[in-house]
Formats: structure tokens, sequence, C-alpha cells
């Protein structure tokens, strides 16, 4: 197969500070068995984009996904950062973390899945571009993102070897600052690791006050044991993840984090049989508490409209898997699974009397099997094929209520037996394929072309929210929703079309996609009487179509021995197939450019980061247009070059030069009344200028 280098990661990859990650194998990388390229020391299958750790102010693994093409995140929080990729979001988009797709324990998503492992112990992030092999995942019909933690390696040679790192940031736009350590102790053998981080920060200055409240406290913890055979065909590994966030703002929803607490337990077993059957197992845990109310941060709250919510979230799951060589390629069979259960209360503290059984013992039972090939069908020409079968079951108990619009005879009791009479056992089958073909037109250039089918079923919120709520998975739009059992499953048709070239360290890889989505899962204005006379405005989950498309380019190129110009560039567009409308939180046409010096001692340089305006929003969410923007970031890094000092990295920078005012458009509505300078209703304002500085330290 061939080789190709590439230095392709935009200049917003290149931050002070950023962090050499150990080397990615083509099994972390979506299991792509295209011509991998070497970027910085991550060896990644072509079309996987690899993301670095930054070491900016921001210890949140989410904001990594800015770099990526066509990328970005959905923040409610400064800890709440919900993926998107190409117009699609939150349980569209799979998010794998060392094996698990974490389940979030809120029922608005304050503890999304980019949230358990804070970046400084985020070993890499990896995005496969266009349509995820259907080996990566259950439902994976917004792309497939894979996150894995520090975990050490073994020792290559004879004796102990100890390694570590660790991280350190300060900033001012918050008075924030985190720390980690990270250490693995090995030999050829065994291996033990062990990590803590902690972070902690006000609320974030903005050109026009301050972003009330958007203070936050976190502490995540990594542990883990490792064991080889001394030929190395075998590995197993069994770590432990566990993150603690104390109170912490989401001001674009109706309450802020009081804590979210839990730990996920990993086990694998990787081999290699008859010396040509890789054979793979994964079996995961998770159990998370979660408590958020409306008065902790938010000031003067009525005792009376004083609201707390405790959740969690139970489940486990596994993937079994072998690969086999089969004609020109490979041959991938597996299965794989995960269940969860979630429980979610309503309550007021301070009047006993009321309460919420919002959503009780919900289940969402998950059961795969695929098959995937991959290989060369011809001189120059490589060709996917997968296929995948999903069984998919939910159920939920009896709900109700006390107090209030809950007494006999009242809207919110007419709720609750309408939604008990019901059934609540549902199953669906659902189909994906995938089919990619690559020509390799010389050791420079290619060119794909693929075609997916992908599917998601409803998630619990769309399904079993009984009762007027916002609690819909972190969509932030301040709009009541209620569920609907009878939802059916999205069906997802997408074209793409990619183009790769590069000659050393320049190049250029631009994308254009398609896709048409059946039965879209989309609010939609209700007929149920008891619902509106809770709230006139309530929208119930629907099926609906919609059809998505746009490009994403990523290109770059070095000239002058040091320096290096990097860019990327991303757009899509949403629309309801079936009325006049546009899709909900789509991001806006936006691209970063940057210029760096950089040398083995020094990297020093510019960037911008641009944004246009929003005016194709969603009349069914309120949605209202934002205005475009531009960001000028300095930043710099000084590395030693002096065996004493080797491994040591120290950062600084200014983001937000100018201290330009701007609105994001994906983030939430505010919520919080108490808001400096942000009326309820309005796009929560992005970070104020920030002087920030890092020190790292690897070895």
């Amino acid at each position: 197969m061939k080789q190709r280098y590439l230095s392709f990661v935009s200049a917003g990859l290149f931050i002070a500070g950023s962090s050499t990650v150990n080397a990615l194998n083509l099994e972390d990388a979506d299991k792509e068995m295209l011509a991998p390229m070497i970027v910085e020391g991550d060896i990644l299958a072509s079309g996987v984009v690899g993301v670095k750790p930054s070491m900016g102010g921001v210890n949140d693994a989410a904001a990594l996904l800015k770099k990526v093409p066509g990328a970005n995140v959905n923040s409610n929080g400064p800890l709440s950062g919900i993926a998107q990729y190409r117009g699609l979001f939150g349980d569209r988009v799979n998010v794998n973390s060392d094996g698990t797709t974490y389940k979030s324990a809120c029922a608005n998503a304050m503890d999304a899945p980019l949230s358990h492992v804070p970046t400084s112990l985020t070993e890499s992030m990896s995005i496969k571009r266009g349509i995820a092999s259907v080996s990566s995942g259950i439902e994976t019909m917004g792309g497939s993102i894979m996150q894995r933690s520090r975990r050490g390696e073994f020792a290559e040679e004879g004796g102990i070897e100890f390694s570590g790192k660790t991280t350190n940031g300060v900033n001012s736009v918050n008075s924030g600052y985190y720390t980690s350590i990270f250490g693995n102790v090995a030999n050829k053998n065994h291996k033990f690791r062990l990590g803590g981080s902690r972070e902690e920060g006000g609320n974030y200055d903005w050109h026009g006050g301050l972003n009330v409240d958007t203070s936050h406290e976190r502490n995540a913890g990594v542990l883990g044991y490792g064991y080889r055979t001394n030929d190395e065909d075998h590995e197993f590994d069994v770590g432990y993840n566990f993150n603690d966030t104390h109170t912490t703002g989401t001001p674009s929803l109706p309450m802020d984090i009081v804590y979210s607490r839990g730990g996920v337990t990993n086990v694998s077993y990787k081999g290699l049989l008859a010396d040509k059957y890789k054979v793979e197992t994964e079996f995961q845990y998770q159990d998370i508490k979660h408590r958020m109310d409306n008065y902790t941060l938010r000031g003067d709250i009525a005792k009376k409209a004083r609201r707390q919510s405790n959740n969690t979230a139970r489940g486990f799951g596994y993937k079994v898997s072998i690969d086999m060589p089969m004609y020109e390629g490979s041959l991938l069979i597996g299965t794989d699974a995960d269940n969860i259960e979630h429980d979610a209360q309503i309550r007021n503290p301070f009047n006993a009397a009321f309460s919420v059984n919002n959503f009780n013992d919900v289940e969402r039972d998950r059961y795969g099997f695929f098959a995937e090939w991959k290989g060369g069908v011809a001189d120059d020409w490589d060709l996917e094929l997968g296929t995948r079968l999903n069984w998919i079951r939910m159920d939920a108990k009896s709900v109700g209520g006390t107090a209030g619009p809950f007494a006999a005879g009242k809207a919110g009791a007419k709720l609750a037996s309408a939604f008990n009479a019901k059934k609540h056992d549902k199953e669906d089958l659902n189909v994906d394929v995938v089919a990619a073909l690559t020509h390799h037109f010389n050791d420079d250039m290619d060119i794909e072309v693929g075609f997916g089918r992908k599917t998601r079923s409803p998630s619990y919120q769309e399904r079993y929210l009984w009762l007027p709520l916002n609690a819909t998975g972190g969509l932030a739009d301040g709009r009541n929703y209620i569920g609907n059992i009878e939802l059916q499953p999205e069906v997802s048709y997408q074209a793409e079309l990619g183009f790769n070239w590069q000659v050393e360290s320049n190049y250029i890889m631009p994308r254009i996609f398609y896709r048409y989505v059946e039965n879209y899962i989309q609010g939609t204005p209700t007929q149920n009487a008891a619902a509106l006379k809770i709230k006139s405005t309530t929208l119930e989950y629907t099926n609906v179509d919609a059809y998505l498309f746009g490009f994403d380019v990523e290109g770059g190129f070095r000239f002058l021995d040091d320096w290096k110009v990097d860019a990327m560039i991303s757009y899509v567009r949403g629309r309801r197939d079936d009325v006049t409308d546009n899709l909900y939180r789509i991001a806006p046409l936006n691209g970063r450019i940057g210029i760096f010096y950089d040398t083995a001692k020094w990297l020093a340089g510019t960037e911008i980061i641009a944004y246009d305006d929003q005016n194709e929003t969603s009349s069914y969410n309120d949605e209202t247009p934002t205005p475009g923007y531009f960001i000028w970031n300095l930043r710099g890094q000084y590395r030693p070059q002096y065996s004493a000092v080797e491994g040591l990295q120290i950062g600084f920078g200014i983001e937000n030069v100018l201290d330009e005012s701007h609105r994001v458009h994906l983030s939430g509505l505010n919520r919080n009344p108490a808001n400096d300078g942000t009326a309820v209703g309005e796009h929560l304002p992005g970070v104020g200028r920030n002087f920030y500085a890092t020190l790292s330290y690897d070895w």
C-alpha cells in the first residue's frame, strides 16, 4: 500500500503547548485500510482526521471538534459541549470513549459524552470524514468520533520504564486554571497507569460584561492495568475513568449542574490467532449520578418556583469482532451491544408535596451485528463494503406527579394517565449499508466516492417525554416538548465525493456531500389539548422528511522551510422537505486560516477564525439569526532543546485579541434571568479577550 506524509492539521491544531501524541494504529482510526498518513507522529488512515489535545486555557475535550472540517460544538455551558458533525448533533453522532458509547445521565445532556474525559487526560480524538464505517458503532448516522484517554505504553526493551506527562494552564477570561498529571510504569509484559485532573473557573468575560453563570469545577481520574504476552500476540487491559463535576453553570438550560459523578469500567482483549485472525473484545459498565437545580447558581428564585432534578444512568455494553484475510483484503465480522437504564425525578426541596416522576426506569437496549470487507479490487482501486443489522428495544414504566397540575382532573394528571395507558415497549429492526470506492491516481492523489444508508431509532426523551418540559437532550431552544411513543426510526441516505492531493507538506482535501433523511425527528406544534393547557406553545416530536448538503475543505502548504499556512472551511445547509423551513441549530459557513513559524524550538504565529451570518434558521424552534464575526488569535510556544529539560513545553497567547463582541450561533439561548447583558431567549455571547499560559512536561 502507498504511504503518504501529510502535515494536514489546520493552524488551530498547533496551539501553544500542543502535546505530542503516541502513534495511533489503524484499528484506532476506524479500522480504515487505506494508505496511512503521518501527522506530527500520529498515524491515521486516509480520510480519518486526528486531533491532538490542545493546551490553551480550555480543558473541555468537545472544543477539539472545532478544529475538524465539518465538525463543531453545540455549547450549553463550559463543560456541556454536544458534538455536531455536518449539521447533525446529539444522539445522531456516535461518540466512543475508550470503547464505551457513554450515555448522559442528564436528560438535557449536561454531562455530554465528551465531558467525561477532559482534554488533559485525552490522548487523541479521531473522526472519519464523511460516512462512518459500519464497524465504528451501532448508530452512526451523524458520523463517529473516537476519543482515547491516556493509557501509556509497554516497554520495548528489558527492564522497567517510567513515563508520564503533566499539563497545566491558566487563563484570564474566567480566572480559570487546570492541572493534571499522568504516570505509567511498565515493562515488556505489564503496565500500570494512574492519572488525575482538576480544573476550576469563574464566569466568562465578554465585551458586554459577564456570561452568568458559566463557572465550573471538575475533577477526573484514570487508572488501569495492561498485560501482553512475550510474543505480543495477545493483550489484555482493564481501566476505570472517573468524573466528578461540581457546581457548573449551563445558562442555556433551565437548570445548572449541582454534581455529576460516576465512572466507566472498560475491559478489553486483543489477540492474534493462527497468525492471521485478529480477535478483539470489549466490555464496559457505567454508573452515573447527576443532580441539577435552578437556584444554586441563579440567585433569588422564589421558593415555590425552585426545582431540583435527580438523574441516574446505569448500563453495560460489549463488542466482539474477528478480522480475517479474504480475497485481496480482509473481512471484519462482529457483534456489539449496550444497555442503559435512565431515571429522572423533579422535586421542590422546599415543598415536599411537589414531585414529578419524569422518566421512570426507562430502558434503551441496542444489539448490533455487522460485516465489513475492505481491500483492493483492481490496480489502484480500493473498495469498502459493509452492512449492519441493529435491533433496538425500548421500554418505560408508569409516571406521575403530585400537587398543582397533577391533581385529579388537571392537565398533568390527564397526561400521566394517557401515557400510562399506552404500551411502552417498542422494538425497531434497522439496517445500515456503506459502500466506498477509492481510486489512487498516483502516490500523491486519490478520489473517493461513497454511499451510505444509516438509521437511528428515537431517543428515550423523544419517545417517553410525557409532560411538556425542556428535557430534550440539550436542544436549548427554550421550547417545551412532549414525546411520541409511535415515532419511526430515522433513515438517512448519503452520497459523498472526496478528493485528496498532497505533495510533501502541500495538500488540499475537499469533500462534498448530500444527505436525505426519511422520518427525521423534529418538534412540531402539538394537538394534545392537555399539553396545550400547561404550555400553549408546546411542540411534539414527530417524523418529517429533511435533507442536508454542503462541503468541507482542508489545505495548507509550507514555504521558506520553517513557515506553514493551514486552513479549513466548512459549510452545511439543512432543510425540511415537507414544508418550507430550515433545520435547527446548524453552523453557518465558517473557517480558519493561520500562518506559523515552526521549528524544533519555537512555534509562533497568528490565526483568524471566521463565521458568516446565519439567517437560515428554524421557524418551528423560534430560532433567531446571528450576525457573522471573526476572531484573531496570537499563539506562541517554546520547546527547549536541552537534554536536561527535553519534553518541556511552555505556551502563551492571546485569544480574541480585539475583544470582539459576538454571538455564537451554536450556543444555546439564555435561560438565566441574572445573566449580565444577555436577555432571556438571546444567544449566549462568545468568550472575550483571553490571555493564557501553559506548561507541560512529557517524560
